[in-house]
């Protein structure tokens, strides 16, 4: 069995079982799928295990509640992470509240507002409280704008989930306000997430849009040096994103040549572009090795409700 604490906490992959036998599957470099096998899931995950060259770690959910904590390893192979096999998910208990009381922490960030028409039942919306977020930038407010992104993020977040449509607005919003408030590298870093979140969504359109705020920003930075750390986070960006035809990748490796030159020329403070004698070259990622065939997965054995045991 392989020792869970080898295989990082991110990511982690959702596989939902239903009463017909399908099971979905959700996660990072995986689009939202449905399929007839637990087998076919797991294969799902394994292909992104591959491409980051590790095990990760996914949480499988049974029609009746039960939940395994598992390990996927890029070969398909399944175990449990010890001591954290079937355990039955109990719902919360919500404590009464007195009329007219609120916590600390919820009166720290504006009340959100309700969903928007058409929203999928059950999430939130920040319109009101980003309302606000823009209001102090208007007005040149930028620490306050910041500090209130990032509850909203961090809030956001934690109700709806980091991946979530409305959770990734905010946090572009608190990519904004950082970047206003002059931490630049960190509005690149903000952008940078948000724009990867949306490609592995499936969201080509999304991705592309807040990845090339995160191009402008970083192309719009003047110190050297924080540029060069900002690009790091770009080129990783658009290695994933590159843009049509690679365009964008391509102009991110030219930048990023031009601000190596300046910083070995000792001029930190320079703005004037480059012109580029040859084509950047492109980055592409190598091309897996073949895999050995994959075991059986060996979570296929029906689960124990742990209520009617014993």
């Amino acid at each position: 069995m392989r020792d869970s604490t080898d295989v990082p906490a991110w990511p982690v992959y959702d596989l939902t079982v239903h009463d017909d036998g399908r099971v979905l599957a959700s996660g990072p470099l995986i689009p939202t799928s449905g399929h007839a096998t637990r087998a076919a899931a797991i294969e799902v995950v394994a292909d992104a295990a591959a491409r980051l060259g590790r095990a990760v770690r996914a949480t499988a959910t049974e029609p009746g509640g039960v939940v395994w904590r598992l390990i996927i390893s890029p070969e398909g192979e399944v175990s449990e992470v010890p001591g954290g096999g079937a355990r039955t998910a109990a719902p919360k208990k919500r404590r009464a509240r007195r009329p007219g009381r609120r916590s600390a922490k919820a009166a720290a960030v504006p009340a959100a507002s309700g969903p928007r028409p058409g929203a999928p039942k059950g999430t939130e919306t920040y319109a009101e409280s980003l309302a606000q977020v823009r209001d102090h930038l208007d007005a040149g407010r930028t620490d306050q704008a910041s500090e209130l992104a990032a509850r909203l993020d961090t809030q956001a977040a934690g109700v709806l989930g980091v991946s979530h449509p409305e959770a990734l607005r905010v946090r572009e919003v608190h990519a904004r306000a950082t970047a206003l408030a002059g931490d630049m590298v960190g509005g690149v870093q903000l952008y940078r997430d948000v724009a990867e979140r949306w490609h592995y969504r499936g969201d080509a359109e999304q991705a592309e849009t807040v990845a090339s705020h995160a191009d402008m920003l970083w192309m719009r930075m003047t110190h050297v040096g924080q540029a060069l750390a900002a690009g790091v986070d770009v080129i990783r960006m658009r290695n994933q994103i590159p843009g049509r035809a690679g365009e964008a990748l391509a102009a991110a490796l030219e930048h990023h040549t031009w601000l190596l030159k300046a910083r070995d020329a000792g001029e930190p403070g320079a703005r004037e572009q480059p012109v580029a004698d040859t084509p950047a070259p492109r980055v592409v990622a190598d091309t897996p090795a073949p895999r050995a065939p994959r075991p059986a997965p060996t979570w296929e054995r029906p689960a124990v409700d742990t209520r009617k045991a014993g």
